[in-house]
């Protein structure tokens, strides 16, 4: 799954984002994608 449709960004969304707002995003899903692996087991 893409970042995009992960957070439902709409189709040019990440595109306007600057780079510190592309990292905190990518952290954030890094963390929910471990949580739900996580929960899984």
């Amino acid at each position: 799954m893409n970042l995009a449709r992960w957070f439902r960004f709409p189709p040019l969304g990440i595109d306007a984002l600057e780079i510190e707002e592309m990292i905190r995003w990518v952290v954030e899903a890094a963390r929910q994608i471990r949580d739900e692996s996580r929960a899984d087991l």
